[in-house]
């Protein structure tokens, strides 16, 4: 005889469940990334907007460490309350959130302003490589100081960007990595705002999640030979 399949051990079910949960982490993020989702769907992408946008994305560092901590409670646990867990989490992290999004927003803000600057001369040109890598350092920082803090909560700030900064520059290929995924969210975000904010940020946070994970379990593998 079949045995009659419950919740619990239906694969579609789970299945079901676990999109929804993601969905939700989505929903969430949405709320408190508001700013950035008015300025996208309000104002044209026109180099005299870029002020606001610039404004606008200050406030989204709390949203994605958040997202960070959710996705870390889905792996661990995989039946949690997305919502509820959400809000615990963001009322945990939501000040960590800005200050390491301080070093990739600020930086990134920094390398813009001065490559425009630059290029008004021919030599300038030159120097757009330097400060695309200085965009790209900052916005692998605060990835990695999002990822790190969340696995590590009563980790100190000196700690956790000591190891974060090690990490961007150690394993520079997965950093460059997250980073283009990082950016495809918001240009997704801005071209295609309907699947930019309802699916593709936790696609794309959930695979640097796993990006920065194996970074540092390669590390540990590297320590455990060398003991």
């Amino acid at each position: 005889m079949l045995s009659k399949q419950t919740f619990e051990n239906n694969i579609y079910m789970k299945l079901f469940r676990w999109l929804y949960i993601l969905l939700m982490g989505n929903l969430c993020l949405l709320g408190v990334n508001l700013p950035f989702f008015v300025a996208a769907i309000c104002l044209a992408i026109d180099i005299r907007n870029l002020p606001l946008f610039i404004f606008s994305l200050f406030f989204i560092g709390p949203g994605f460490i958040t997202l960070f901590a959710l996705l870390d409670r889905f792996k661990e646990e995989k039946e949690i309350e997305p919502v509820l867990v959400f809000v615990k989490e963001f009322h945990q992290f939501w000040l960590r959130g800005i200050i390491y999004w301080f070093i990739g927003w600020f930086g990134t803000i920094l390398a813009v302003t001065d490559g425009l600057f630059f290029t008004q001369w021919s030599v300038g040109y030159w120097m757009i490589p330097f400060f695309i890598l200085l965009t790209g350092m900052c916005l692998a920082s605060s990835i990695n100081c999002w990822y790190f803090q969340v696995r590590n909560p009563k980790a100190k700030k000196r700690d956790i960007l000591r190891i974060a900064i090690y990490y961007t520059l150690r394993k520079w290929y997965i950093s460059a990595l997250n980073v283009l995924l990082f950016l495809l969210i918001f240009i997704v975000m801005l071209l295609k705002p309907a699947i930019g904010f309802m699916i593709t940020p936790i696609l794309f946070m959930g695979l640097i999640y796993l990006n920065v994970k194996k970074q540092a379990n390669l590390k540990n593998k590297d320590k455990n030979k060398k003991t």
